[in-house]
């Protein structure tokens, strides 16, 4: 889902010449250009002090995360944790060995990759709205998409707006009986 949001960043903010659909070298109707997306995802960091072994070192496993046991409140909890920029939270709803694919197409595995993946975006504290959830639901697994709209402040202080849409693999973890993602594509978006 992560990758899906970057994906429609990155999409509104490329060049004609790049694939994308702004003017060369003027920001797309948007008002957002890759360039500024990306220098404020890089500031957030750096002016939160953000860095993959800081995120890491900030983890605290003693605390006790509830699961989510009800697969209808599963994208409010997801959502409600991007939000707050509480990333332990939000890296709680996959799976340990959950199979990742970024927005660039790599394919990352474990808990750790999707983390990394989220510093970015959590240093430019993002407010995002899922909507239309669907929920195919086979046993202990289940297919999920939603649309979802997300706003940011650029780095010229301008609030930004961008849609998109997700599609996951959840399963019930047999532990502790809540849903977590055990297939996050974040290279593609359900539109």
């Amino acid at each position: 889902m992560i990758g899906s949001i970057r994906e429609a960043l990155q999409a509104a903010t490329l060049t004609p010449a790049e694939g994308g659909h702004g003017d060369a070298g003027a920001p797309p109707a948007g008002g957002v250009t890759r360039a500024d997306f990306l220098r404020t995802m890089a500031a957030g960091a750096l002016a939160a002090g953000l860095s993959t072994a800081t995120c890491a070192a900030a983890s605290t496993p003693a605390r006790r995360i509830a699961p989510v046991t009800d697969i209808e409140k599963l994208y409010d909890a997801w959502q409600e944790r991007l939000n707050t920029g509480d990333i332990d939270g939000l890296v709680d709803l996959y799976m340990e060995d959950v199979t990742y694919v970024s927005p660039e197409g790599r394919l990352l595995y474990g808990r750790n990759a999707v983390r990394e993946d989220f510093v970015g975006l959590f240093a430019i504290k993002p407010r995002i709205v899922l909507g239309n959830r669907k929920h195919l639901l086979y046993k202990d697994i289940v297919l999920t998409t939603n649309h979802w709209r997300m706003n940011f402040t650029n780095a010229d202080g301008v609030m930004q707006e961008v849609t998109g849409g997700g599609i996951e693999v959840m399963r019930k973890d047999p532990r502790d009986g809540g849903w977590r993602y055990i297939i996050d594509d974040a290279s593609r978006s359900a539109h």
